[in-house]
């Protein structure tokens, strides 16, 4: 994913195989991933109506995945690391608050150690 950030074609690409692959499996974490490109797309592009176009498509698509795996320790800190960031005009960070406390409550008992990590780095643990 963090080709995406760097280059408008690896956020494409990202775009387009986490589509097929929620299209193929349903599975909210490609929705998220879907959602992140989108993200990334709106980063690269210049046309402001386009950025929002492309913020719009990844707030919907991240806040379905959410609201479809509320559990999902990767997708609340995937939403948690977007609204941090996203710029306040946006109105984007409802759901600061109540991700950090279920992340900080749930992040120890994940199996995935590359997650443990960014979670522990992000908030300094």
């Amino acid at each position: 994913m963090q080709e995406g950030a760097d280059s408008e074609t690896a956020a494409a690409s990202l775009v387009d195989k986490s589509k097929k692959a929620f299209e193929a499996t349903k599975k909210p974490i490609h929705e998220a991933f879907y959602a992140m490109g989108n993200f990334m797309l709106a980063k690269h592009s210049s046309n402001p109506m386009r950025q929002f176009s492309y913020f719009k498509k990844g707030r919907t698509a991240l806040d379905n995945a959410a609201k479809k795996e509320p559990a999902n320790l990767e997708i609340r800190f995937l939403r948690f690391m977007t609204q941090e960031r996203a710029p306040g005009f946006l109105g984007y960070n409802k759901d600061l608050k109540s991700d950090k406390a279920f992340m900080l409550a749930e992040y120890k008992k994940s199996t995935d150690q590359e997650l443990i990590k960014r979670i522990k780095n992000h908030f300094k643990i």
